[in-house]
């Protein structure tokens, strides 16, 4: 008997398709090393603070080593046999520099194969958009951290508050008046993105699974306490702690 697919499922695996096709043309970019980090560099004081058992959800070929301390216990769970390849475990490698050797878990956030309270952080970057149930996965986080530990989830397409835009806009305007090179927080252009929001339609990418940021403080209701909530590198980012 062949089982099918649900529509969920089947989103799912299309999502996930998409993504691994994408890492695999990165694999082969010049400027992959530049580019990563760009992304993680903004969260390196964040990491160099942690230490004891870390798990890196979705954590594909653990490049967030580079920026732990090397005496720090890294779990990396990721459901992609993608990253085990020789592009990515040889770049990993190198990337990772003096810090800790991953230790690789084949495996889905929905479903953390370790107990309650077993990691003293659990980071996400990027992932959660692409897993096929984020309110799940966000509940396992917080089981397998340890009481008064401490998590990151860092979103991509999330849609901004109104106040962060038009924060953002007046950080551009400024910007162009004075002649200063200043990053904007959100990145997209800021003519799409207050007409996106003024007509609710926010685009996002499409192997992403929207998350938007009251479904992820509802999924985590009173398990956690929001410790940061700030936009880093062009994405909105959370601190968490498990509740004592």
């Amino acid at each position: 008997m062949v089982v099918q697919d649900s529509p969920v499922q089947s989103e799912y695996r299309s999502r996930l398709l998409i993504m691994e096709e994408w890492y695999r043309d990165f694999a082969a970019e010049g400027s992959r090393e530049q580019t990563l980090l760009e992304d993680y560099t903004p969260h390196a004081d964040f990491l160099a603070t942690l230490s004891g058992r870390i798990l890196d959800v979705g954590g594909g070929a653990g490049l967030a080593a580079r920026f732990l301390r090397p005496d720090a216990t890294y779990v990396v769970l990721d459901p992609l046999e993608l990253w085990q390849s020789p592009e990515w475990a040889g770049f990993s490698r190198a990337f990772r520099a003096g810090g800790p050797e991953p230790e690789f878990i084949k495996g889905c956030g929905e479903d953390i194969p370790f107990a309650d309270e077993e990691f003293d952080s659990v980071v996400s970057f990027w992932s959660l958009n692409h897993v096929e149930d984020p309110r799940r996965c966000v509940s396992e986080m917080i089981r397998v951290l340890k009481r008064g530990g401490t998590g990151r989830v860092v979103v991509e397409d999330s849609e901004p508050r109104w106040s962060d835009l038009l924060g953002d806009a007046s950080i551009r305007i400024w910007a162009r008046f004075t002649g200063r090179q200043r990053r904007a927080r959100i990145p997209r252009p800021l003519v799409d993105a207050l007409r996106m929001k003024l007509t609710g339609k926010w685009l996002i990418e499409k192997d992403h699974f929207p998350v938007s940021e009251n479904d992820l403080l509802q999924w985590m209701g009173d398990k956690a306490v929001i410790g940061l909530r700030e936009w880093l590198g062009g994405y909105l980012t959370f601190d968490f702690a498990r509740c004592r």
